[in-house]
Order: C-alpha cells, then structure tokens, then sequence
C-alpha cells in the first residue's frame, strides 16, 4: 500500500458497443428462421451443451479513476491507563550561613548547603549518639589509624576498633569530616563484602547520593555537627562547626589546598610537625596521611581559636610566638571569614 491511506477498488470500465447486425430480408426468410428457431431450440433440450466462452474482461477506460471509497472510521483513542506516580526526587537541602545553622536544633539529622560555599554540605545530628551511628563506620575506614584502609569493618570489628581506641560510640569523632567520593567509596567496599549498613548508614548514602547530583563533576565536602547535650555546650558546637567548615574549604577549594600542603611542608619545620603528628595520633588518625595532617594542622591552628577546646602551647608545646607565625602563615592564602 502506498502513502494513501485511503482504500480505492477499480471501477468496472465502459463495455465497447456491439455493432449491428444486417437485416433479413423478406417474410419468408423470416419464417423459414422462425421455424429453424424453433426446431433448434427444440433439439437444445437433449443435444449435450457445451460451456459458454469465456466474456472477454471489462477494459477500464484510461480517462476513468477509480473513485476513492470513504476511509474507514479511526479507531478509538485508547483509554488512557493510571500509571504509577513518578517517584519524588529529594528536595534540595536548605541553604543556610554559619551562624543560621548553629542555631538549629535538629530533632532528626538534617542536611544543610553551606551558603558561603555551595559545594560544602553539613549534616546537623540530634545528638553525638545518631551522629555516631552514622559516621563512625567512615571513621574507621578514612581516617583511624588501626583499621583497614581497604575494607568496612562489620558490627562486631567496628565494636572493637573503637574500644581498642578507648572511645565509645558517641565519641570517637565529635565532628566529622569527608569527601563525598570517599564515603561513595564506602558504601561500594560495604557492597562488595556484604557488609550490612544500619538506617542511618542508609539515610548518609541518600544524602550523598543527593549532594552528588547537585554537585555533578564535583568533589564535595560533607561534615557533620551534633545537637546540644550533656557532653555538647554551645562554645563546642560553635567550636566544632568552625573546625569543620574549614576542612570543607580544603577539600572543594584546590588553591587554598595546594597552600595549607606548602605551609605544612616548607613553613613548618619537622620538629613542629612532629608535634602535630604526635597530637594528632592521640587522637586516634592514621599519622601516615600527610594530607590529612596538613589539614588537621590548618583546622586546629587557624580555625579551633578557643582554648579551652584546643591550646597549641599545651598541646603542641609551642610558645606564642610559633603559635602566631604559623596561624600567619595559614591565613595568608585562607579564603575571608563567611
């Protein structure tokens, strides 16, 4: 069938005219034909019959078309089907400056977006016992120096880790930190080995899913605060904050990075290095990652100023003037205070 949708059927053509025939001549060649005629057809009741010639088929006239028939009714329309709803993509987090965000308080963990830097995401937990349970699984395989790097720790390994660094699970990290393809990284090794995730591990996977796709092609940063409490006062909170924000700043800023790695190498010398080593792996880090000491360093000296919480001439034995040159030395290529 061509283009047309239309049906059309040929039309029977004109059959040519018959010529005329001569007339008979006189009455009695009429009647002789007439009793011929009869005798004939007479003799046609018993003679055998032979089968008629074919009629020679119908010409169509070459001037004729074919006439189109009407076409046939369409179809009905189908009914139209329910379908299932589309499935809701997550809202985007809120975006929120420093200070809006420690004044939150979270009843149920809590995505914000850093407004000062759109690539920095914090997680604002209730209290140190649901930020554990999310995080500490990371913990241990990023940062803590007596677990694998190349593998999730199961329940029971996790349990162990953290009493064999005198801790608990509220408080092996009171802040977190990470990139998000680390924790991406997380997720597929737990995959791989089968290793169960609990629902808040579940919750961190949305949420990183999540900041990926509003971050596509980008590395960001996820840090985590907890909710006031027994052990959390408002100057800790404040403190912890501050502190992370500014690993979110090494991570997503290439710049300031390549700065905080020249001051840890060139404008410290081993010996301060050594101390910050020595602090650091206290604190449970694996001392072997210098780009996490170089960034631990930047984060304490310049960004946790509260002495309370962190004293470098305590903690590191410095005096104030090596206390001033390196916090110098930091702020000279650190983004301006949000």
């Amino acid at each position: 069938m061509d283009d047309d949708a239309t049906v059309r059927l040929p039309r029977p053509g004109v059959v040519p005219a018959l010529k005329a025939r001569p007339a008979r001549r006189g009455a009695v060649l009429a009647a002789l034909g007439l009793v011929v005629l009869v005798a004939g057809g007479a003799a046609l009741w018993w003679w055998p019959r032979e089968a008629p010639p074919p009629e020679p088929p119908l010409a169509v006239a070459p001037s004729v078309q074919p006439p189109a028939l009407e076409a046939p009714p369409a179809a009905p329309a189908p009914v139209p089907q329910p379908s299932a709803p589309p499935a809701s993509a997550p809202a985007p987090p809120p975006s929120r400056n420093q200070a809006e965000i420690l004044a939150h308080a979270a009843t149920r963990p809590t995505l914000f977006r850093w407004d000062a830097n759109p690539l920095v995401f914090v997680l604002d937990f209730p209290d140190l016992a649901s930020q554990g349970a999310a995080m500490n699984r990371a913990a241990a395989l990023i940062e803590k120096a007596r677990t694998p790097r190349d593998r999730v720790l199961d329940d029971t390994a996790l349990a162990a880790a953290i009493a064999a660094d005198r801790n608990t699970p509220d408080d092996y990290y009171v802040g977190h930190n990470y990139r998000a393809s680390d924790l991406m990284r997380m997720f597929a090794l737990a995959e791989r080995d089968g290793i169960a995730l609990n629902p808040r591990e579940e919750w961190l996977r949305e949420q990183v899913a999540l900041v990926q796709s509003l971050a596509p092609g980008r590395d960001a940063a996820i840090l985590t605060i907890p909710g006031l409490g027994p052990e959390v006062s408002p100057a800790l909170r404040a403190a912890i904050l501050r502190h992370e924000l500014a690993h979110g700043q090494f991570f997503t800023l290439p710049m300031f990075a390549a700065h905080v790695m020249a001051v840890w190498h060139r404008g410290m010398t081993e010996e301060e290095r050594a101390a910050i080593r020595a602090f650091l792996g206290c604190e449970g880090y694996d001392t072997a990652q210098e780009e996490m000491m170089a960034n631990e360093a930047m984060a304490y000296i310049l960004h946790t100023p509260d002495r309370t919480i962190f004293d470098p001439m305590r903690e590191l034995g410095w005096d104030e003037a090596q206390v001033a040159r390196i916090r110098a030395l930091f702020a000279e290529g650190a983004p301006p205070e949000p």
